[in-house]
């Protein structure tokens, strides 16, 4: 059997934890090579130059394609996608790849689903037919799905979702989300070895992680939010002794007015700022930790698999599929304080969280997908040929 060679594209932080598990399993596959294009902030030092995370995980990385502008304005996103559509022809050109693997609603996946349209490759995506209300990111999602000619999804709501948009069924394959992979498969570390590696002692186990990121639709408003949320966490905890584990927040327009209110805070003993955390703390720091504070997608998807009470504050997650471990609140300082105090202490609260039903996977999605990327026989044109959702006749 001939051999495939995958070309990965990853962009930021967030989504090579997802992109992760599934590359690593595929390397270790005979039938396939695996060549990583590293792009965006990964090429960042302010935000951590997490490249060498990728170089030290030993993945072929074939081209560096440095597309983050850092503006702060609704330009730098779009431009982005422009520099990387550009580049990344060129690459996939010289690398002939069989199939272009992508993830989410970012540029990167925007570009690679261009790319692949025009240049003949086939496009696998992963996390399609996701809902992301408020966020410019949702009809990007949309719009790769329906350049993408095979679809990976978290959950099967999403699957059911892109045949509601006239994906053809063969095309869609319900893995779940990889990221539990990682979480499943991460060796377990101590609050003590915890506590040395972050130089901040949270070995009472007495803490939430916070990370907060700007929403497109309301990135002039980032930094008022995030001067809000702060002090909620911080009244928190001077009424409950917790600390804070704060990670820095993502590329988009907004993430500087963020950074800006971080600066204030970080001298402050209960909180401790972080702008990247290797994978296998972060992972323990996560399985630790009372509750997640903040907005990000993981609360969501990944939350759930460490039976983690979420508080998710303002309108960024609305819409997506909610296991039952989160609660949305207003950027409202009370709102915010009360909901964390829930989170933390409400053993009733905590115990249905513990039991909940996870949607998005048992933590062996790597597999399902390798063997899928198996089975395809990308030589049948029906992969390559997506067919109308309204024929003319």
């Amino acid at each position: 059997m001939a051999i495939k060679k995958i070309l990965a594209l990853t962009g930021i932080r967030s989504e090579y934890y997802i992109l992760y598990p599934v590359i690593n399993a595929l390397r270790k596959d005979e039938q396939f090579d695996v060549r990583v294009v590293v792009s965006g902030a990964h090429l960042s030092d302010w935000h951590g130059l997490t490249l060498r995370e990728i170089e030290a995980d030993g993945f072929h990385v074939v081209d560096k394609i440095d597309s983050q502008l850092m503006t702060n304005r609704t330009t730098q996103r779009v431009k982005g996608v422009g520099m990387l559509t550009y580049a990344l022809a060129q690459t996939v050109e010289r690398e002939k790849p069989d199939v272009i693997f992508v993830v989410g609603d970012r540029e990167e996946s925007i570009a690679a689903a261009l790319v692949g349209n025009y240049m003949d490759v086939a496009v696998a995506h992963l996390g399609g037919g996701d809902p992301v209300y408020g966020n410019a990111d949702d009809p990007i999602r949309f719009a790769v799905s329906k350049l993408a000619h095979i679809h990976f999804t978290l959950a099967d709501a999403y699957a059911k979702n892109l045949q509601r948009v006239g994906e053809e069924e063969f095309r869609i394959f319900n893995v779940g989300d990889p990221a539990l992979d990682t979480i499943r498969t991460t060796p377990a570390r101590s609050l003590s070895e915890i506590s040395n590696i972050l130089k901040f002692d949270i070995t009472d186990g007495h803490y939430v992680v916070f990370i907060r990121n700007p929403l497109s639709s309301e990135w002039q408003d980032a930094g008022r939010q995030m001067h809000i949320n702060l002090q909620a966490l911080e009244r928190f905890s001077k009424e409950s002794g917790y600390k804070v584990v704060a990670i820095h927040p993502n590329t988009d327009p907004g993430a500087h007015d963020i950074v800006e209110a971080i600066q204030s805070y970080k001298d402050k003993p209960f909180i401790k700022f972080y702008k990247n955390l290797e994978r296998e703390i972060f992972v323990n720091v996560m399985r630790h930790a009372r509750a997640l504070v903040g907005n990000s997608s993981m609360g969501l998807l990944e939350a759930p698999f460490y039976k983690l009470p979420v508080v998710n504050v303002g309108n960024r997650q609305q819409g997506r599929l909610n296991a039952g471990n989160v609660e949305f609140v207003p950027d409202d300082l009370q709102s915010i304080t009360q909901a964390i105090h829930k989170a933390c202490t409400d053993e009733e609260y905590r115990a249905k969280v513990a039991e909940l039903k996870n949607p998005f996977g048992n933590g062996y999605t790597s597999e399902k997908i390798r063997d899928v990327l198996r089975s395809i026989d990308l030589s049948d044109k029906q992969w390559l040929i997506k067919k109308n959702l309204v024929g003319i006749s």
